[in-house]
């Protein structure tokens, strides 16, 4: 089945090469360098230095160059000509021979045997060549009949002789880094033959902070114990990342041979991390600090006015605490937890500290500890953390705002049934203690029901309920602004800005941060999507302002209203780069519905944007998240985006199977009429147009009863796209008065010179969508004029058309939409015809043209005039394009 995990695949050996190509570059180029006698390969353990030193003897083996190698390991530095030995002529190591004698053998031997240049030798780990080898070496490479390659580990020191080589300029030094960020992804990919997941590559790079061999030992423990899963295409982290025995040995012995002191200042680290430089210091010693840093194995960093200390890399305390004692560990953190509180606990985090040290110790801690964590770890958004606390407080006593607490944590998780228990509990305790904290168990509750349980007249009663009974002015008036927030995601955009209106301007900080929860939404579905877009900014910066977050939405919602405003608006170049940046932002701590939301907003960047490849694959993630997290209402919307996207592509079953799965899902009020784009797209690519047309007409007008202004205008413009801009256009016209942005007034337009057949028209809307970036409908547009031109009998406009229709569909990652189904004819080119073109193509002037076809300058140019009409091009420069266009549609 499509969502079922599957087996992992198996691994090659030697992962790709991949973000080395400048190095491999640069090998090359030194290798035929007189100048240069060797290439040598510098950087930490695992960087992937001896892979990139294979790569490059591979490239020396395919240009005829004579490659031999060898491998220096810790047995054989201390075992003259230990690592030459396999290499000299047989009995001459055995023989002892002097240096003199065994450089002049060697040197026959290379003479005689070795071709096409100096013998490329790659010795690996050469900082472990012993001292007669290394010299042997340098006088071999000295003498010009050895082109050295060789790897040296980070902080490792060399055999003096060979450290004079590139001292003397004789060999290349580069000094190889781990993979970034963005490097990460392409191994990946090619390994695993699917996508991975944004966040699931960020924690792998996080994890291996981009060494490769690193990457591959927690790619395949992740793997083994199934927690790398791929789901409708897409590889993510389906738990926690794991390492392997292999790599376990790797690091421990990286972490070993410093001492019992030492080891008990990585222990200490271990727990505490990252610790303030002079708290170890006072722990540890200083001695002791100075060797772990000398080693390599610590970071620190300046984070204002104090000094912190981490590990160097982040598996290194992993596996520190994993070969800790019990005890020890226990021991650890009842000492991390009392020092904080000697210490007077003055920094913020520091009750999320000593509550997490005493609960990993002891399993219990102070229950008002454990609120004051809760509540710090709800403004963090780290809401598996405010669980936590919050059920340990609750072994205590249940009182309203621990049941708020830990019922807002499990509505944020996805924990609808049960969140929507403890908040009944925790109402009931409330309308005894505190009006205060009813209000906010209201509000979570309500939004509970809508979101999770698609119980939208209960949220509303439930709300409604407690307005009538609630006696306090600022509650009452919270409860109100949070029933415009219901309406406004029930599908009830108008009434949400109806009631609002009524409200009228409020003053309390956290009440306007509601309003604008409520009603910026509201305005960009309804049309006002520029004034939407920029009421973002200020909203945004107060909610971020003021410290009572508990039962509010997240600041970064209004981002995603802005998202979602600018897309209305056809501002989609800055609507991707928002959603690109939050994306990436968010931490994987995050409440798992905001990485979903984000993943279809990039896909809906995508879709827009002409990119339904783009856009499947983030719908896919989102898609999973949905599943994943219990997210079934959003589930439908993402369906619905990921539906289009298969049709677009001309993916008929994978269209299909999303509407199926759609279908079995409870409806959701919340952009209703956007749902039904799914199910008409897979009625087009099943050749059902006009049933496609049928379902886009009722959703439009769905969206008009609610007032979803612009649902409803991109509705209309899809029974444009599918042949009847003619039924639609009086209503773009209207819409396109009432919407704000550039995207509704284009759709009118398209729709009225394609009722119309106004080729100039046509033409016009294709160059104003490739403005906006919606490159899919400016190929469409462009498709249709080029049409309008041919029926005109206008060849050469319907030629060049044809092309740009071409150009703009190039860039949609094989879209195959109805409007671009019906091709441009254009005049085939003669033989003469073709031959002259592709030599002016060239930029070869007629004369010489006609001079190389036995021609006339006339008839040359009289034949470039009539490729011109033909390819619909105006110069020779624009030959060059129009024939490969032509080739490529000929094909």
């Amino acid at each position: 089945m499509a969502g079922t995990a599957v087996s992992e695949p198996a691994l090659p050996l030697q992962w790709p090469l991949v973000g080395r190509h400048d190095e491999v570059e640069l090998f090359t180029v030194t290798l035929v360098d007189p100048r240069a006698h060797g290439f040598v390969i510098h950087g930490p353990a695992g960087v992937g230095k001896t892979r990139l030193a294979d790569q490059c003897l591979a490239a020396a083996d395919g240009q005829g160059r004579t490659v031999a190698r060898a491998t220096a390991t810790e047995g054989s530095r201390n075992v003259p000509l230990g690592v030459l030995a396999p290499l000299l002529p047989a009995g001459l190591a055995a023989q002892r021979s002097d240096l003199v004698t065994i450089v002049s053998e060697v040197r026959d031997v290379l003479r005689t045997q070795v071709q096409g240049g100096p013998l490329v030798l790659f010795v690996d780990d050469a900082h472990l060549v012993d001292a007669t080898s290394a010299t042997v070496l340098s006088q071999l490479v000295d003498s010009g009949l050895v082109f050295l390659v060789a790897t040296v580990r980070d902080g490792e020191v060399l055999p003096q002789v060979l450290d004079s080589l590139w001292q003397r300029a004789r060999v290349r030094r580069i000094d190889l880094a781990h993979l970034d960020r963005v490097a990460v992804d392409t191994p990946l990919h090619l390994v695993l033959h699917d996508p991975v997941e944004a966040t699931t590559s960020g924690q792998l790079w996080t994890a291996s902070q981009g060494n490769v061999l690193f990457l591959r030992e927690l790619v395949l423990g992740a793997l083994q114990r199934g927690q790398l899963v791929r789901r409708h295409g897409v590889w993510r982290l389906a738990g926690a990342l794991v390492t392997t025995q292999r790599l376990h040995e790797l690091i421990a012995a990286r972490l070993s041979g410093v001492g019992d002191e030492a080891s008990e200042a990585l222990d200490v680290l271990s727990i505490w991390e990252p610790a303030g430089l002079s708290t170890l210091e006072a722990e540890v010693g200083r001695n002791q600090l100075e060797l772990l840093d000398r080693r390599g194995l610590l970071e620190v960093r300046t984070e204002g006015r104090r000094e912190r200390v981490r590990f160097a890399h982040p598996l290194y305390g992993e596996i520190v605490r994993a070969r800790m004692p019990a005890l020890t560990r226990r021991r650890l953190l009842l000492e991390h937890a009392d020092r904080i509180e000697v210490h007077g606990a003055r920094r913020r985090e520091d009750p999320i500290r000593i509550a997490t040290s005493r609960l990993d110790a002891a399993g219990s801690a102070d229950p008002e500890l454990l609120v004051r964590a809760a509540r710090l770890a709800r403004y963090g958004h780290d809401f598996a953390q405010v669980e936590r606390f919050g059920r340990a407080a609750a072994v205590h006593e249940l009182t309203p705002e621990v049941g708020l607490l830990i019922g807002e944590a499990l509505h944020e998780r996805g924990a609808w049934t049960e969140a929507d228990e403890v908040l009944t509990e925790a109402e009931r305790m409330a309308w005894i203690e505190s009006e205060e904290l009813l209000v906010q168990i209201v509000e979570i509750r309500s939004r509970n029901l809508m979101w999770g349980l698609f119980r939208d007249d209960d949220a509303l009663d439930a709300n409604r309920v407690a307005l009538e009974r609630i006696g306090d002015a600022a509650g009452a008036e919270e409860l109100r602004l949070n029933e415009a927030m219901l309406l406004t995601h029930i599908g009830r955009p108008l009434d949400a800005l109806a009631l609002l209106d009524e409200i009228g301007e409020v003053e309390r900080p956290r009440a306007r941060s509601l309003r604008a929860f409520a009603g910026l939404p509201a305005l960009a579905a309804t049309g006002r999507c520029a004034t939407a877009a920029e009421g973002v900014a200020s909203a945004f910066a107060e909610h971020a302002e003021f410290p009572e977050q508990i039962a509010m939405p997240g600041e970064g919602v209004h981002l995603m209203t802005r998202v979602y405003a600018l897309l209305e608006c056809g501002r989609l170049g800055e609507a991707t780069e928002l959603a690109a940046a939050m994306y990436d932002a968010t931490p994987v701590t995050a409440p798992p519905d905001a990485l979903m939301w984000l993943a279809h907003a990039r896909g809906r960047c995508a879709l827009l944007r002409g990119q339904p490849a783009s856009a499947r694959r983030w719908f896919a993630e989102a898609r999973v998240r949905s599943e994943e997290n219990n997210h079934a209402g959003p589930r439908r919307i993402i369906l619905s985006a990921l539906a289009t996207a298969a049709a677009e592509l001309g993916d008929d079953a994978g269209a299909t199977a999303a509407v199926d799965e759609l279908a079995q899902i409870p409806p959701l009020a919340f952009q209703r009429p956007e749902q039904e784009f799914g199910r008409a797209w897979a009625l087009v690519v099943e050749g059902d147009l006009p049933g496609a047309r049928r379902v886009l007409r009722a959703a439009a007008d769905l969206a008009a009863s609610a007032g979803y202004r612009t649902s409803e205008a991109a509705l209309l413009h899809d029974v444009a796209r599918l042949g009847e801009p003619a039924a639609v256009v009086d209503r773009l016209v209207e819409l396109a008065a009432e919407c704000e942005g550039e995207f509704v007034g284009t759709y009118a337009a398209h729709a009225s010179a394609a009722a119309r057949h106004e080729a100039d028209g046509l033409a016009d809307v294709a160059e104003r969508f490739a403005e906006l970036g919606a490159v899919l409908l400016a190929a469409e547009a462009a498709a249709e004029a080029a049409q309008a031109h041919q029926r005109a009998g206008d060849r050469r406009a319907a030629a060049a058309l044809g092309v740009r229709s071409a150009a703009l569909a190039a860039a949609c990652e094989g879209a195959r939409t109805p409007a671009l189904a019906v091709p441009v004819t254009v005049v085939p080119l003669t033989g003469r015809e073709r031959d002259i073109a592709t030599l002016a193509a060239r930029g070869e002037p007629s004369k010489a043209i006609a001079e190389r076809l036995f021609l006339s300058v006339r008839t040359v140019n009289n034949h470039l005039q009539n490729v011109y009409s033909k390819l619909g091009v105006g110069s020779r420069r624009e030959l060059a394009a129009a024939l490969a266009d032509l080739d490529t549609g000929d094909e």
